[in-house]
């Protein structure tokens, strides 16, 4: 069965190469707990040595609850951000989902080159980012609404696809981090490149 939608043949396998990994820290993001965690977790075990519930509060990336995931502890997790909420989805979940499909897709999403215009290249290319990748995020995100839709992906799948794009347009993004203002020069060319979250 083939995942993907596009009306063009999928290429040979042969020239799909396995993608790269991609971990929860690998984002750009204002106010990261990234280099906190030790020191968060040194707090905790002195103050509640025996809990068996985490809650993280405004959850930013989901580095802090991420970082006290196990068996044995159950993670609430929030945040206004419906981005946040797909990224937690993504690596918090436990719904299923089939690891082989998403690389599939990725390796997909990842091989096609884009030049038609779309939302976000109309209203981001230039400025957030190159026109040829601000094409390509666009193209990709119908593509995870088309998958969805088609019940080729399921709820989680979607989630990770999402975020696999959220990450990566976050690489190629022309900005300093958040997306209220871009810079004058367009010095980002680096093509967008999709990874899988692991």
């Amino acid at each position: 069965k083939s995942y993907f939608l596009n009306s063009k043949e999928l290429k040979k396998s042969s020239n799909l190469v396995e993608p790269h990994n991609l971990e929860i820290h690998n984002r750009r993001y204002l106010g990261s707990k990234t280099k906190l965690i030790e020191f968060i977790k040194d707090i905790v075990t002195k103050e509640c040595n025996d809990y068996n519930s985490f809650v993280d509060l405004f959850g930013g990336t989901g580095i802090v609850g991420h970082s006290f995931n196990s068996d044995n502890t159950k993670i609430i997790i929030n945040d206004l951000l419906y981005s946040n909420y797909l990224s937690y989805k993504t690596w918090l979940d436990t719904d299923e989902y089939d690891i082989k499909k998403i690389k599939h897709i990725i390796n997909a999403l990842n091989s096609e080159s884009i030049n038609e215009e779309n939302y976000v290249s109309k209203n981001f290319g230039n400025k957030f980012f190159t026109l040829k990748n601000a094409m390509k995020i666009g193209w990709i995100r119908e593509q995870i609404d088309k998958l969805y839709k088609n019940r080729e992906v399921n709820e989680r799948e979607r989630a990770i696809l999402i975020t696999s794009l959220l990450y990566a347009l976050d690489k190629v993004a022309n900005t300093c981090g958040h997306y209220d203002a871009y810079r004058k020069t367009l010095d980002l060319t680096q093509e967008l490149v999709l990874c899988v979250p692991i």
